[in-house]
């Protein structure tokens, strides 16, 4: 009697559903090296680490491409008891890994938010009344 291979005992078990993903925040940061991406994967290790840097990237870029008129506020729909990783706050998780990470890494990192960091600053006005040893994504005007 001929033996089925293991394909065929395979494709008659009962499929078993996968997890729904959001594919969007399980991405990497695009346009970064294996080397890198395999550092920030060490770094998000650490128990201590603040929140997921795809997620930190992917919140910062749709922050300064919202659409909408050229002057933006950096607006939150969600307080920060709800959602505290929001806002201009995962700026300062971006920086983070940057400070964080071994110097050609962080290269990496800051030329691929260059653009970003200009764009929301082109689309966001200075606060004349902040701190001035506040970090600059946070001396801007949060309400017109």
């Amino acid at each position: 009697m001929p033996r089925r291979n293991s394909a065929q005992v395979r494709r008659n078990l009962p499929r078993r559903p996968r997890p729904a993903r959001d594919a969007r925040r399980a991405a990497p940061v695009p346009g970064l090296s294996g080397r890198t991406l395999a550092a920030i994967a060490r770094i998000e290790r650490r128990p201590s680490w603040p929140g997921p840097v795809s997620e930190a990237w992917w919140r910062w870029r749709a922050l300064a491409h919202r659409p909408g008129p050229w002057v933006t506020y950096p607006v939150d729909d969600v307080c920060d008891c709800c959602d505290p990783f929001s806002g201009a706050e995962v700026r300062a998780v971006l920086e983070a890994v940057c400070r964080a990470l071994p110097r050609r890494a962080a290269a990496e990192v800051r030329a691929l938010l260059a653009p970003v960091d200009a764009r929301f600053l082109a689309r966001t006005l200075n606060d004349p009344f902040a701190a001035p040893g506040d970090p600059w994504w946070s001396r801007r005007l949060t309400a017109p």
